[in-house]
C-alpha cells in the first residue's frame, strides 16, 4: 500500500514541475534569476521562480493601467 502512495506522490511532483515549467515557458522565462535552466532545478525552485514572474507580469500590467 505505501509503494502504492509513493507512486502517486511521485506521480503528483511530476505533474507540478511540468506544469510549472509550461507555465514559465509561455511567460517567457527560461532562466532562474541565478541564470540557472529551468530544466535542471528542483520543485521549490520552479514554484519561487513562477511566483516571481507572476509577481513582474502584474506589475507590468499595474504599470500599463495607470
Amino acid at each position: 500500500m505505501n509503494d502504492i502512495t509513493e507512486k502517486q506522490r511521485q506521480r503528483a511532483v511530476n505533474d507540478r514541475i511540468a506544469d510549472l515549467k509550461n507555465n514559465l515557458y509561455k511567460l517567457g522565462v527560461t532562466h532562474t534569476s541565478d541564470g540557472r535552466d529551468i530544466e535542471d532545478v528542483s520543485l521549490f525552485t520552479l514554484e519561487r521562480t513562477h511566483i516571481n514572474a507572476k509577481c513582474r507580469e502584474a506589475l507590468l500590467i499595474g504599470e500599463e493601467n495607470d
